[in-house]
This record gives structure tokens, C-alpha cells and sequence, in this order.
């Protein structure tokens, strides 16, 4: 179902010393690896919408195909300048990326070089690591606080002369916690003034709903340079579209980003099914209402499984089992049920499980018990 290392042990100097030196790649399992739809498991493991986009994305998609013989937008201008008077900024300060991920990437490979340090929370999402490591700089890691948030006394020691690129991540997957304004206020005025802040907002909208603070309002009061990643992949139901966007607090930021990002990175398709979406407000209005009360009914059933819920303000909401996870997700794909543990040597037992539909939340948690039972 995924694909395999073709690099042997003894690799060829024509690979990269920072490719070598990273584990085999093993993606996850996508709705791809299933395509006979009545035999699909159901897929709670990747933090993807349970609901479909607007249904206006698909009239834009189809309007959209008339230029499919043309290279898209570069800067993405309708997009940008709609997010753009949203979010109060200049449309030039908003850069697009392939998905978020690619425009984490994309702030590595401008902050970093070969023995600089980036500091970044643990776990949290895998994209900060690795492309440290393959800009040949060394990760530094701040463990979460009890809550499952990025702590900010944390990230702040983790911070020394060698350090170009502070990663910070709330709601932070995989826990799920949410950083409170005074944290967040703490890293943002707390890093220095010549290393550069990002703040991964891929679950913004959620937050948000949860009554989350205002980060930009925030980060506007940093004097050093910072940007905000943002997706389209979950809150608005288009992970196959891939568009992701930056946030920069300065012109600068931005510039950077775009002389190192790919030319036509954002397809038009791609383009114009986020517009579409983003104009929807109503509809994302209510797949968050939709999201925030299946995941109070997740976290309350697995509460009464007696297994330890971690707070959360995302799409997705983890535990702590009695133990190992992977036997959990082992047992649970018997069932057809797809979920992923933390993928951290430090939290063995954490169970991450995506946000579904009441039905799919009624199989997880039968299934879990199941597993519980069987193990206790």
C-alpha cells in the first residue's frame, strides 16, 4: 500500500549525506490504497474532514478547466487578496505553498544552514525535524506541557546562539492542545529578535471555534521577524487540493519564501476550489460545529473507556492507553478501522484518533473496548 526504500545500507555517494541519514520513507495509507469504496476501512488516522468541501468548490473546479492549458497564478492574487483582507494584512504578504507542509519546508530552507539549530516542540508534526536535518541544521526539541500544549518556558531554553528557526504549533498535533494567549505572547516576545518565528496553524479554525486567542494580534507585536502557516486540508475539506498559505509579518518574509518556492507550486484547480471554499463562510461555520460536537462526543466516549483523554481544540483527539498503542492500532485495523499512535519513544501508549461521523465515532469506540477488554 505504500511505498518502499530502494536505497540499500550502503547508499551511493551520489545520495545526499542528509537523505542518507534519514529513516526508510513510509507514508501512510490514503484513500488511494482503497478504491473500491464499500470495501474502504474507515480512515480516522490522517486528521482529514469527515465532511465534504463547500458544494461550491466544484462549480469552481469545473469553471476553473476552461485554462488547463495555462500555467496558474503565480502569486495566487484573487486567493491572497481575499485571505489578505481577512486577516488584515498586505496581499503581498501572502505566499502560497503545495499544503502547509511545503511552506514549513520552505522556512527551513531560508532560515537554516549546515550547524545552525531550530527549536521546535515534542512531538509535534514531523515536517519541522526533518527538514532541519535536511538543511544539515540540528533539531532542538521543548517537550509539551502537562495539557499536551507547545510550553513556552520550554521553547524559550531550547533557544541558543546557534539557533535561526523556532517552530511553534497550536492546536499542536498530535496532542491536540491549544497554547493561551499569555504563552503564545511569551514565545512571540521571547525569541529573539534575529531568528525567525513560525507559527504552524494547520487547525486554526479550530481553534478559534474553541474560543482560541487571537495569534496575530499577537505576533503583530513581535518586533523580530515571524510568519503563520495556514491550510486549506482540514478545516475547509480540501486535503487533495494541497494549498497551504503563509501569513508573513513583513514583506521581507514573504520575498524570501517566494524565491525559494517552486514557480507554479498552486495549480489553478487548486486555486479556485480555495476561493470557493474560503467564500463559503457559512459552510465552515458549520463543519466546525459539525467537528466540535463529535469531538466532545469522541473524547466523553473514550473518557468512559477509563483511558486518559488529552485536551483538544483540533480535528482529532488523543489518549493514553494501558499500553502500547501500536497493539491498539494493530487490533483496530482488524476492524476496519484506521487510527495512529504518536510516532514518539517518549509516549508509546498515545493513540491519536481523527474526528468522524457518529457513525464512525460508535465503531471506534467499540472496537477500542474491544481491544481493552481483550488486554486488561
Amino acid at each position: 500500500m505504500v511505498s518502499k526504500s530502494v536505497l540499500p545500507d550502503n547508499q551511493p555517494a551520489w545520495a545526499a549525506a542528509a537523505i542518507r541519514a534519514l529513516p526508510p520513507y513510509r507514508g501512510p495509507a490514503t484513500v488511494a490504497d482503497f478504491p473500491d469504496p464499500a470495501r474502504r476501512p474507515r480512515l480516522v488516522h490522517l486528521n482529514e474532514s469527515p465532511l465534504p468541501p463547500s458544494p461550491h468548490v466544484a462549480e469552481a473546479i469545473r469553471a476553473a478547466t476552461r485554462d488547463l492549458n495555462r500555467y496558474p497564478d503565480i502569486p495566487g492574487r484573487k486567493l491572497a487578496d481575499a485571505i489578505a483582507a481577512q486577516v488584515g494584512m498586505p496581499g503581498e504578504n501572502i505566499v502560497f505553498g503545495c499544503g502547509s507542509d511545503e511552506l514549513l519546508h520552505l522556512a527551513a530552507t531560508v532560515a537554516l544552514a549546515a550547524g545552525d539549530e531550530a527549536a521546535m516542540p515534542a512531538p509535534a508534526f514531523p515536517r519541522y525535524a526533518l527538514s532541519t536535518k535536511l538543511m544539515g541544521a540540528v533539531p532542538k526539541y521543548a517537550k509539551l506541557d502537562a495539557a499536551g500544549a507547545c510550553d513556552p518556558d520550554a521553547i524559550l531554553a531550547a533557544i541558543g546562539p546557534r539557533t535561526r528557526l523556532v517552530f511553534v504549533c497550536t492546536p499542536n498535533p498530535p496532542s491536540g492542545g491549544m497554547m493561551t494567549g499569555d504563552a503564545l505572547r511569551a514565545v512571540a516576545q521571547g525569541v529573539p529578535d534575529d531568528v525567525l518565528l513560525l507559527l504552524d496553524e494547520a487547525y486554526c479554525e479550530f481553534a478559534r471555534h474553541a474560543g482560541g486567542p487571537d495569534t496575530l494580534a499577537i505576533l503583530r507585536q513581535r518586533k523580530g521577524p515571524w510568519l503563520a502557516t495556514r491550510t486549506f486540508s482540514k478545516a475547509y475539506a480540501l486535503a487533495s487540493m494541497r494549498v497551504g498559505y503563509a501569513i508573513c509579518g513583513d514583506a521581507a518574509v514573504g520575498e524570501a519564501l517566494r524565491r525559494a518556492k517552486q514557480l507554479f507550486n498552486v495549480p489553478s484547480l487548486s486555486q479556485a476550489a480555495a476561493l470557493a471554499a474560503f467564500q463559503d463562510q457559512p459552510y465552515l461555520a458549520k463543519l466546525l460545529d459539525t467537528v466540535s460536537a463529535e469531538r466532545a462526543a469522541l473524547a466523553a466516549g473514550l473518557a468512559g473507556l477509563g483511558v486518559r483523554v488529552w485536551p483538544s481544540a483540533a480535528n482529532f483527539v488523543s489518549c493514553t492507553l494501558p499500553g502500547p498503542a501500536s497493539h491498539a492500532m494493530a487490533a483496530l485495523e482488524t476492524d476496519g478501522i484506521l487510527v495512529r499512535d504518536w510516532r514518539d519513544p517518549d509516549h508509546p501508549n498515545e493513540l491519536r484518533i481523527g474526528v468522524g461521523m457518529p457513525q464512525d465515532t460508535s465503531a471506534v469506540l467499540a472496537a477500542l473496548g474491544r481491544h481493552l477488554r481483550r488486554a486488561a
